[in-house]
């Protein structure tokens, strides 16, 4: 089995360590796939990020016998280190680990078959068949959170073996504490965390702001509208007995909870959840949930240690790849040559300590903030003295400041 794997650069230049381009992956098999139906390609870094999937049926996935070649119109930026490659056929899954060195050039450092519900079958299959995964991998800061979600498949799959053999499924605990250092970060993805994790009850999202308003004639109004749908009645031997659904409590902005006059509805929210049949995630900053679980010691046996997950500082291919996606967003056009700088630039800055903190806010400010005026300033007067257009749209590493 053979694999070749090159980032092609979109400027045609092999001379830079770090550029935008396509990938181009020729797979020599030792035999023909038995179901050639089933194949797909995933390519990931070591952050979990996905680069590209593919699978045999889509336009840019070609085979001959035994050989498979790939071609993905994306293009992205690529960075020197260690990526990985999943083929998976029907069950079998084959890992292809890869070194991308500063010459831009691939190297293979092994390949290993993989077993069933080991990391990578899950990164191959269940994740894989979702597209919201793809958004969900390209989120920096997640890794906890990608890491807890293939833990939490690999013990779905379980339970289906489990069930498929007539022995009792497993009731997993989906209690989450979310730490974040801004408030507003969690709605779409505990949703898709949510989804992706196959967690089968109906959803609630509260923000604990308005949980309390004394300004109502019942203050606590909101509050019970939260829990009002928690059960229903049916006849039992005639008699109306509550049936109880599973849901899924998500509450944000908890930092509300401690204000004074919203005692009660701490209490209310503690009584309520986790229970047996419903499970709760609360979300804010490390700060915040620290004094939760001291304001309310017995809430700590209801979120085991792995189930305490926290947005964590970006990495250096999550800053890159970021500030890429932001400059597209911006409308910037970098030369290839100014692609290679900005690399350099974020790196040697990571490796400083002076970026290390960065957030999308602080990668949008620097982007909108100083290139663009920089290069508008320098565009502006290159035409005036008489530079024609055309050679003034790209930003230069002379921009980057």
């Amino acid at each position: 089995m053979k694999l070749v794997l090159k980032a092609v650069p979109q400027s045609g230049r092999n001379d830079l360590a770090y550029f935008t381009g396509k990938p181009y992956v020729i797979l020599d098999l030792d035999q023909a796939p038995e179901s050639s139906d089933t194949c797909t390609f995933s390519l990931y870094n070591d952050q979990l990020w996905l680069m590209f999937s593919a699978k045999t049926g889509d336009k840019l996935v070609k085979q001959k016998d035994n050989r498979f070649v790939v071609v993905v119109n994306k293009s992205d930026i690529w960075i020197p280190g260690h990526y990985f490659l999943l083929f998976r056929n029907g069950d079998t899954i084959h890992r292809f680990d890869l070194q991308l060195d500063e010459q831009g050039a691939f190297s293979q450092q092994s390949v290993t078959q993989c077993t069933p519900l080991s990391d990578e079958d899950i990164l191959s299959g269940a994740l894989l068949e979702h597209g919201s995964w793809s958004y969900l991998s390209r989120t920096p800061g997640l890794m906890q959170w990608k890491r807890w979600l293939i833990t939490r498949l690999q013990e779905r799959k379980l339970n289906t073996l489990r069930a498929e053999n007539l022995h009792p499924i497993l009731a997993f605990c989906n209690n989450l504490l979310l730490a974040s250092p801004s408030d507003d970060y969690f709605s779409r993805n505990v949703t898709l965390l949510k989804y992706l994790a196959q967690i089968k009850c109906e959803y609630e999202n509260a923000d604990c702001r308005k949980l309390y308003d004394p300004s109502r004639a019942n203050p606590y109004e909101k509050l019970e509208e939260v829990f009002s749908n928690q059960s229903s009645y049916d006849k039992v031997l005639n008699m109306d007995l509550p049936v109880m659904k599973d849901r899924l409590y998500c509450f944000n902005h908890i930092w509300a909870l401690f204000e004074p006059g919203w005692e009660y509805v701490l209490k209310k929210l503690v009584s309520h959840c986790p229970r047996c049949y419903d499970s709760v995630i609360f979300c804010g900053t490390q700060e915040d949930i620290d004094r939760l679980l001291e304001r309310v010691p017995s809430l700590q046996s209801y979120f085991p240690q792995r189930n305490r997950l926290t947005v964590e500082p970006y990495a250096l291919d999550d800053i890159i790849r970021l500030f890429f996606h932001e400059v597209e967003e911006a409308r910037l056009q970098f030369s290839p040559e100014a692609t290679d700088a900005a690399c350099r630039l974020l790196t040697q800055r990571f490796h400083q300590g002076t970026i290390r903190q960065w957030t999308l806010t602080d990668i949008r400010h620097y982007i909108r903030g100083e290139i663009l005026p920089a290069y508008t300033r320098r565009a502006i007067a290159a035409i005036q003295h008489g530079t024609a257009p055309k050679e003034v749209l790209e930003v230069i590493p002379e921009d980057l400041g």
